[in-house]
């Protein structure tokens, strides 16, 4: 068994149970067998289930919300919206799944072909699904996931993050109460190194989904081999800010972006780039919102916005960043100081110096943000597109012409334009390309990811 320590106290949520390989087996096994079984059973019977589930959660809602704010320390507001999102995300994807559509294709479409031919184009699930999810949002990106696949006749194998798992295991039993049979959706707990080499290596393994860090996404795409693999990995998200923008606006933005969930989001801004006189103009805006705005402390109380980091350990590494990039050249403007599991809001100038500290060139899952000015837009874009991440990007602009046109040499998968990075709505396309994901996520294109195509090529007589 293992300890779920809280963020909030260090008091043990609950403990969970670390499975082992022959554990795994059996439930892959059963996954196989029952995955059948589930997938001839009538669509429409499977989207009213998912329903069922989803109004399970929302009739749990406040159960759910007071467990996340105890096991990874969200605030009274995060986690309520996490769970009534997850549940409109379920609804949605059930909804979409009734839509997919296969196709049929005449042999005379293509030079040396007539009518002999017809192709019957179809959609077939994958078969069993290894999910993995991280500790941030453990229902959501969980449901994300699970939704889709079971949607369209996947069994799941889902493995949660131990911090997080007791929050993710009752979401599980939505499903299950709902009429997901138990063989169908499986939970495995233990640490990435306890059972996740075993997992991923599986061959009872058709796909795999995984939310997480960028190094771990690499360690997995290496050793799954030739399967469809759905990553989602970090982001070290940059906000790009014209001469001409809305600074009000544009400041609101980067202190919601920056410290929401105290940073440890993957869409999470974590440095901005500008001209130096709009720089200049911009960081005392952060600043005086990120004092009225921003409120640390115990997030069970509903004035908090910004709760503890998920560890102390995580703590540590983070304020350890922030030290190398003041001894670098960087200026703490605010914030900087770590107490047990709290971080202060922390905002960093680096003038008109191009940082190479890993504050700035790595994904830092914490609450800071930093500031450069760049000599113009040019020297801007190299800098962002030079890095090893691709997820989302920001560009603050009246222009909306010229945001669009900046937006197109930005090399990542989404650009906002006036808006902080974010994943939602849950509908739009969601991907991140180099080092931050692979595949195409986003409601109708999960659905498709969770398929495959499978041709019947009618022949007739000559």
């Amino acid at each position: 068994m293992t300890d779920v320590i809280s963020p909030l106290d260090g008091s043990v949520v609950g403990k969970i149970q670390v499975v082992d390989n022959t554990e795994i087996d059996e439930a892959i096994k059963i996954a196989h067998r029952e995955q059948k079984t589930w997938e001839d059973i009538p669509l429409i019977k499977r989207v009213k289930i998912l329903h069922l589930a989803a109004d399970w959660l929302r009739e749990h809602e406040h159960y759910l919300s007071v467990l996340l704010i105890k096991e990874i320390g969200k605030t009274v507001a995060e986690a309520k919206d996490e769970v009534v999102r997850s549940a409109d995300m379920i609804d949605y994807f059930a909804n979409e799944a009734l839509n997919l559509r296969g196709e049929e294709l005449s042999g005379d479409a293509f030079p040396g072909y007539d009518k002999d031919k017809l192709a019957l184009v179809e959609r077939v699930p994958l078969g069993v699904i290894l999910a993995i999810a991280p500790f941030n949002y453990p229902v959501n990106l969980s449901v994300s996931k699970i939704a889709p696949a079971l949607a369209l006749g996947n069994a799941v194998i889902f493995k949660p993050a131990t911090q997080g798992s007791i929050s993710a295991l009752h979401m599980i039993e939505a499903f299950h109460k709902a009429g997901v049979p138990a063989g169908v959706l499986s939970a495995l707990t233990g640490g990435g190194e306890e059972i996740g080499n075993y997992l991923v290596t599986h061959p009872g393994i058709d796909q795999i989904s995984f939310t997480g860090s960028s190094d771990v996404g690499k360690e997995i795409a290496t050793k799954a081999g030739m399967i469809p693999l759905l990553f989602e990995c970090g982001g070290n998200n940059p906000a790009l800010v014209l001469s001409d923008a809305d600074l009000d606006l544009t400041s609101t933005e980067i202190v919601k972006g920056a410290f929401s969930y105290s940073g440890q989001r993957c869409t999470a801004i974590k440095y901005v780039l500008g001209l130096a006189p709009t720089i200049d103009a911009l960081i005392p805006m952060v600043l005086d919102k990120t004092k009225k705005l921003i409120k640390m402390g115990d997030p069970r109380k509903e004035e908090m916005n910004l709760g503890p980091v998920i560890s102390e350990n995580a703590a540590i590494n983070i304020e350890k960043r922030i030290v190398d990039a003041e001894e670098k050249g960087g200026e703490i403007l605010t914030g900087g100081k770590r107490e047990g599991y709290y971080i202060e809001p922390t905002v960093i100038d680096f003038g008109d110096k191009l940082p190479s500290v890993d504050l700035v060139k790595k994904e830092t899952f914490g609450p800071v943000v930093s500031f450069i000015r760049v000599q113009n837009i040019a020297d801007a874009l190299e800098f962002i597109n030079s890095s090893t991440y691709g997820l989302q990007a920001s560009v603050f602009t009246k222009d909306e012409g010229t945001g669009i046109k900046v937006g197109q040499q930005i090399n990542v998968g989404s650009v906002q334009l006036n808006n902080k990075p974010q994943r939602g709505p849950d509908h739009f396309p969601f991907l991140g390309i180099k080092s931050s994901g692979v595949g195409v996520q986003g409601i109708r294109y999960a659905l498709e990811a969770y398929t495959r195509y499978k041709s019947i090529v009618f022949n007739k007589p000559q």
